[in-house]
């Protein structure tokens, strides 16, 4: 096993209606409520559901270092899915799907992740429980930051679906293979 790739699932039950928090994330402003976190849109795509958007972020981790990322849409399907491919500190993909559950949304996130820096993948056999520690707790960060600018309750959700394969048209963000 590579010591420097990554896989993470997420999901969390959000108490908000899907098109509110769809608005919301497909926006990518989330500096104004996840903490630690700056996005700038960096290119415009010609499609209106913002495929061809693209996306410089930067990360600053608990720990000391920050991940500096470009993440491109390569699909969207507005209100339900959105799939990111993701390049700079950290290549790879993201896929974000929404599911309507009565007046709630499950989020659902995967992310299949390498490590482009040198040095984290030197120091990957060691410090992989640390770094899957840090993302974790990023993640516990954006969630909390959401809930409270949505005066929502955020709490795990269930991956009803699982994600063995993309959502309906989704593509596989050029890695050739699906989660």
């Amino acid at each position: 096993m590579n010591d420097s790739i990554y896989r993470f699932e997420h999901a969390w039950r959000i108490g908000s209606e899907k098109e509110k928090l769809w608005a919301l994330i497909s926006d990518f402003k989330y500096e104004n409520w996840w903490p630690n976190v700056s996005i700038e849109r960096i290119a415009t795509g010609d499609a209106g559901d913002g495929r061809g958007h693209t996306y410089a972020s930067v990360f600053r981790t608990r720990l000391l270092y920050s991940l500096k990322l470009n993440a491109a849409v390569v699909d969207s399907r507005p209100p339900n899915a959105i799939v990111l491919r993701v390049t700079g500190h950290l290549e790879g993909r993201a896929v974000i799907r929404l599911h309507a559950v009565g007046g709630e949304t499950e989020l659902h996130c995967l992310m299949e992740l390498e490590t482009t820096r040198r040095w984290m993948s030197a120091l990957a056999p060691l410090l992989r429980p640390v770094f899957i520690r840090n993302h974790r707790q990023l993640m516990e960060d954006g969630m909390a930051g959401l809930s409270a600018y949505l005066a929502a309750n955020v709490a795990p959700g269930s991956v009803r679906t699982p994600y063995r394969r993309p959502a309906r048209g989704l593509e596989s963000a050029g890695h050739g293979r699906h989660p």
